[in-house]
C-alpha cells in the first residue's frame, strides 16, 4: 500500500496520508476546513511506496523461571525444639505503650522516628505483637477531650 503526500488547498499545509482513504472528506488539521483527500495521480500529489512491512519472528510465549537455591531449604514452620529456643530468655514480657501526643516536638510529629527507635532496639523474635490504640485526653488550652493515637508494642526481654 502506499502513501499520498499532498498540501491543503485552503492553507497549504503538507498532509500525508494512506492510500486507501482517497477521496473521502476530512478537516485540514491546520485550518479545520473540510476537502477532499485528493487521488493519486491528479495534480501536487506525490505517491510515497511504502516498503513492505518486515515480518518480526514470531517470539514464543514469555517462559517465567523460578529461581533455585542452593543450600538447606528455609523451614517456614518453627519446630518443637526451635519454639523452646526461642523462649529461653528470660520470659518476662513486656508491653511499651507510645503515644503520639507525647511525640510531638516544637510542632513536628515524632511519633515515627520514637516508634522506630524504640522497635531497633528489639530482635525481630522478641516482638510479640504491635498494637494501634486510640485514646482521649484533655487539652487545657481548648477545654476539650481530644482523640489521638499511639501503638503498644508487647514484648519479651
Amino acid at each position: 500500500m502506499a502513501d499520498l503526500n499532498f498540501d491543503c488547498p485552503h492553507c497549504g499545509q503538507n498532509l500525508t496520508t494512506d492510500e486507501s482513504i482517497s477521496g473521502e472528506q476530512i478537516d485540514c488539521p491546520n485550518c479545520s476546513k473540510p476537502f477532499e483527500i485528493p487521488k493519486p495521480g491528479e495534480q501536487n500529489v506525490t505517491v510515497i511506496e511504502s516498503p513492505p512491512p518486515k515480518e518480526e519472528p514470531k517470539s514464543e510465549a514469555k517462559k517465567y523461571s523460578v529461581p533455585v537455591h542452593e543450600g538447606k531449604p528455609e523451614v517456614l514452620v518453627k519446630s518443637k525444639a526451635a519454639e523452646e529456643e526461642s523462649m529461653s530468655g528470660d520470659g518476662r514480657i513486656c508491653v511499651k505503650t507510645i503515644k503520639r501526643g507525647e511525640c510531638i516536638e516544637l510542632g513536628h510529629d515524632k511519633f515515627d522516628d520514637v516508634l522506630n527507635e524504640f522497635l531497633a532496639k528489639l530482635n525481630r523474635d522478641q516482638i510479640i505483637s504491635i498494637q494501634s490504640v486510640n485514646y482521649a485526653h484533655f487539652d487545657p488550652s481548648t477545654q476539650k477531650y481530644l482523640d489521638d493515637y499511639g501503638a503498644m508494642v508487647v514484648y519479651q526481654r
